[in-house]
């Protein structure tokens, strides 16, 4: 019994991580740069002991040779395919940022074309564009 009530404790401490981890962000606003650093460390920290597990069976397996080239390899696909990738317009994928000039509009569901009373509101704008709301002087010029 003693083995178990310790292993519920640890599991209890490693799963309070989550719990803090969720916590801080609700309770303050960090910088963008402060989370931007934390997730660079926890995803190095992923990639690193996923590889090294994978090095490993791969060098015991197959050698140091081919090991250095499977590793030389896979990262120049990996480059080759994110330099297309960015090339073909996703480089602001992921932007997280408050800069505007980084900002890239959020392609939204296909709607069909809204009425003209959907379109035309008294006085605000409509939420299928940023222009204000038409007047009946514009809505008969289009």
């Amino acid at each position: 019994m003693h083995q178990v009530v310790t292993a519920g404790l640890w599991g209890l401490v490693g799963g309070s991580a989550l719990i803090l981890g969720a916590a801080i962000p609700y309770l303050v606003t960090l910088p963008q740069r402060l989370i931007a650093a934390i997730m660079a460390i926890g995803s190095g920290v992923l990639i690193s002991a996923v590889a090294f597990d994978l090095m490993d069976e791969a060098y015991a397996q197959g050698g140091f040779d081919s090991t250095a080239a499977g590793f030389v390899g896979g990262a120049a696909v990996y480059t080759l395919a994110n330099i297309i990738v960015s090339r073909q317009g996703a480089r602001h994928r992921k932007r997280s940022g408050s800069n505007p000039q980084e900002k890239r509009p959020m392609p939204g569901p296909i709607r069909a074309s809204p009425s003209r009373s959907a379109r035309c509101s008294t006085g605000s704008p409509n939420r299928w564009s940023s222009v204000p709301a038409c007047s009946a002087a514009a809505e008969s010029a289009r």
